[in-house]
């Protein structure tokens, strides 16, 4: 079965992206692109800002979809899916022309509606391990949910090179601080959350 109609307009808006005309690209040039009748587009978009919004969305389910499955599929304690999960959250990769239109001033509420999604989407990944972690007796944690939504607003918010451009060693530093904060905060064993310093850089 071929993709639907919304797929496929999103993914025009995307290799317009690519190719460096998203900006100037009008609702005509999208359904171009698309290889669709301009009046079809509005069934399914109201305007061009919203073809672009759906898109930096399913950008970041991919991603959110992604690390479920990884975490899922391992058969890792929980300090190693935490690890696991980290990993492909941070390595991620987020079309370069579609970052730097989220992080311009006037895209502003897009990129805090994609934050808001990445935080609550993962962080219940993430109190699932932590539910994990108790039960292997590694984490002790009153408010897994509470505990993991703060975790991925370090990430998604404090950690994002676009809004905080911080030098290497600052972002060493935040590391290091976030392994402290959930080695003591989920008490687990020393070392557990090493991962977090030793294999990353801003």
């Amino acid at each position: 079965m071929g993709k639907d109609k919304k797929e496929i307009i999103l993914d025009a808006m995307r290799v317009l992206f690519r190719e460096g005309k998203a900006g100037t690209a009008s609702v005509s040039d999208i359904a171009k692109k698309a290889g669709i009748a301009k009046g079809l587009m509005y069934y399914y978009f109201r305007s061009k800002e919203e073809v672009m919004d759906a898109l930096v969305l399913r950008e970041y389910e991919d991603i959110i979809r992604a690390c479920d499955v990884a975490v899922e599929q391992s058969g890792a304690n929980a300090p190693g899916k935490l690890a696991l999960l980290f990993k492909i959250y941070r390595g991620s990769y987020v079309d370069e022309s579609l970052d730097e239109y989220l992080h311009m001033p006037q895209n502003a509420a897009i990129h805090q509606k994609s934050l808001a999604q990445i935080v609550s989407a993962l962080s219940k990944i993430i109190a699932r391990i932590i539910g994990q972690g108790i039960e292997e007796g590694l984490f002790t944690c009153e408010y897994p949910q509470a505990f993991a939504e703060m975790i991925m607003s370090v990430f998604a918010f404090l950690l994002d090179p676009g809004l905080f451009p911080w030098n290497a060693k600052e972002y060493m530093e935040k590391l290091a601080a976030l392994a402290e904060i959930l080695e003591k905060g989920l008490c687990a064993p020393e070392g557990s959350f090493t991962f977090l310093v030793g294999g990353w850089s801003a």
